[in-house]
């Protein structure tokens, strides 16, 4: 009679430690990708207004007043076509007015991203096709241009460079839906400067 066997240890036996490490290991990976996911996502998301008051808010090295919002504008050209819009669509041209007491301040504005904000969160970015609707320069820093004031017509006085002390105004377009056209706000965002945004009240 031959004795008896020892059982042999079995594979998850064997392996109880290592199983253990991944049951705790990949919910935690997961839990720590979609954490830094979201984080970056919030980071990135515009959520702290900051309000431009009727006579003047000094943000990021200059000062900001009141944006003038227009509802379906003529073209600035005399003679334009004026493109046709999608269906249930309104477009609206905004003028920003800002003032620089020092003109090292306008590479601080360089950047700049103009949107219109529904109230229930909704962004839309200006509209990169609308050239007859530009009276103004574009972007946050003002501008100057190279070619003969006949070319640009009505519009040539504003394509100046802004001079320290004294307000200057750049222009956005956008197409937006018609429902919300009534209720959308002109903001501005830097990358820099998130989560925080300057709102411009209607």
């Amino acid at each position: 009679m031959t004795g008896a066997r020892r059982a042999r240890r079995g594979w998850f036996r064997k392996n109880t430690v290592a199983l253990a490490t991944l049951v705790v290991a990949i919910p935690l990976a997961g839990w720590w990708t979609t954490r830094s996911d979201y984080k970056s996502w919030y980071d990135d998301e515009p959520r702290d207004a900051v309000a431009v008051a009727a006579g003047g808010t000094s943000y990021n090295g200059a000062t900001w007043y009141a944006a003038s919002v227009e509802e379906n504008p003529r073209p600035s050209r005399a003679g334009s076509d004026q493109d046709e819009l999608p269906d249930g669509t309104t477009l609206i041209r905004v003028y920003f007015r800002l003032q620089v007491d020092n003109l090292s301040a306008l590479d601080g504005l360089g950047g700049c991203r103009m949107h219109l904000r529904a109230p229930d969160g909704r962004i839309w970015d200006e509209t990169q096709i609308a050239d007859d609707y530009q009276d103004r320069p574009t972007g946050c820093t003002g501008g100057s241009d190279d070619q003969p004031s006949s070319w640009r017509g009505a519009a040539a006085p504003y394509y100046l460079k802004p001079v320290a002390g004294k307000p200057f105004e750049t222009v956005a377009v956008f197409v937006v839906p018609s429902s919300v056209a009534g209720s959308v706000q002109p903001t501005i965002t830097w990358a820099t400067k998130l989560p925080q945004y300057l709102a411009f009240p209607r």
